[in-house]
């Protein structure tokens, strides 16, 4: 009798105690997220983004967040991190289409614009496989075609009806789902080598090695956005190596970019 008391008053005290810090910590989340946005309304931008900032740095992250993020940066001026949030806020399905209206606002008060060149079909592919499926869902779809392609050949064995068929039927499944496998892997290996960036100070010189005495590759300014190659930055601590959109390549200190 008094065991299954003490038991029954520890699971509470256990789980009570579990639950309340979390409970707390969202409500004091929810407090300076909405004290955030007094904030910003008012119009004191600054103090706002130091809220935001804390919320970010503790991981309380939303499409909200990052949106009121850009809004507070746009409206000091500070149009290079206004599009890497308006970028962040793009990502959350419920702050997609006003974070797209916001960055097409934004574009348009850059002075200056990068030449783009077109991506090719297959990275144009890649992306959108990363950015609407996802790697693991790919894998997952490969493995489940596999499990029926295998199902499928060994059934001709089985069956006098159409054993032709369902042996091509088999291989043709097997096939593509290793395609599929190896799409995913590489999907994975894209999405894990390189992230895109953006360019938040006025303008930086792109160099061919990273040392400030390096020769200059190219010129980049507020709102330019680069592909970083994070394997060539292994040996690197304060230079990312970067593509531009216009086709070049080279070295960039990290405190003039953002990494999405």
């Amino acid at each position: 009798m008094f065991t299954n008391r003490f038991i029954k008053i520890f699971l509470f005290l256990f789980l009570f105690g579990g639950l309340a810090p979390l409970s707390f910590a969202q409500q004091n989340a929810q407090a300076l997220f909405d004290n955030a946005n007094e904030l910003l309304q008012e119009g004191s931008y600054q103090q706002a983004i130091s809220s935001y900032q804390n919320l970010e740095d503790g991981n309380t992250v939303s499409g909200a967040l990052f949106l009121n993020m850009g809004i507070s940066y746009q409206r000091i001026d500070s149009l290079g991190k206004a599009k890497y949030y308006f970028l962040k806020a793009s990502q959350f399905e419920e702050t997609e289409e006003q974070a797209h209206q916001a960055l097409e606002f934004v574009e348009s008060q850059f002075s200056r614009q990068s030449a783009v060149l077109p991506k090719l079909p297959w990275d144009i592919a890649t992306d959108w496989l990363k950015e609407h499926i996802g790697a693991k869902n790919i894998l997952l779809i490969g493995i489940i075609t596999l499990n029926i392609g295998v199902f499928i050949f060994i059934t001709h064995w089985f069956l006098q009806m159409y054993p032709k068929v369902l042996r091509i039927g088999g291989f043709s499944l097997i096939a593509a789902a290793l395609l599929i496998i190896a799409i995913s892997f590489y999907t994975q290996y894209i999405n894990e080598r390189y992230s895109k960036a953006v360019m938040v100070t006025e303008k930086v010189s792109v160099l061919e090695e990273p040392t400030e005495e390096a020769p200059i590759v190219s010129r980049a300014y507020e709102g330019y956005t680069f592909t970083i190659d994070h394997r060539q930055n292994k040996s690197q601590q304060d230079w990312s190596y970067v593509r531009m959109r216009n086709g070049l390549y080279g070295w960039i200190p990290n405190n003039e970019i953002l990494i999405l």
